[in-house]
């Protein structure tokens, strides 16, 4: 019972809905993705933020932190040890890993851009059939026998 009624939401939400049959789709260029975003601009600018973020976390002092939970007092070395300390991160290795995970995310930016305009044709007939079958569900106020 919950499915056709979630169905009867979402087309009733989509765009195929609100416009006349038959459904006409949008160019594929009005929908695209910015070109920062397709290109993989925005991940090379991010890059040296989520890197700066990462030395920020590994530097946060843990010692004392540590020390207070396990109820007893803090040693001098505990003063200056680090969440990387603690994590055993090596922040060299988790700057190429960052590299690494920036071209794979460009390289899905661009995958997605590149098959934009086919998953915008295949929800929009989707959303012009939800559309279609709305249409031929009886009327709440049709008399009943």
């Amino acid at each position: 019972m919950r499915l056709p009624l979630l169905i009867i939401a979402l087309g009733a939400a989509s765009p195929a809905f609100a416009q006349a049959y038959p459904y006409a789709a949008p160019p594929a260029s009005a929908s695209a993705l910015p070109p920062e975003i397709a290109s993989g601009e925005i991940v090379e600018r991010a890059e040296p933020m989520i890197q700066a973020l990462s030395h920020a976390l590994l530097n946060l002092p843990v010692g004392e932190l540590q020390a207070a939970v396990e109820g007893r007092p803090v040693t001098p070395y505990e003063r200056n040890k680090r969440l990387g300390d603690v994590a055993g991160v090596d922040q060299r290795q988790l700057d190429r890993d960052i590299a690494d995970n920036g071209r794979k995310v460009r390289a899905g930016a661009q995958s997605v851009a590149r098959s934009l305009p086919a998953i915008q044709r295949a929800l929009n007939d989707a959303g012009a059939e939800v559309a279609r079958a709305l249409n031929n569900l009886p009327s709440p106020s049709y008399p009943r026998m």
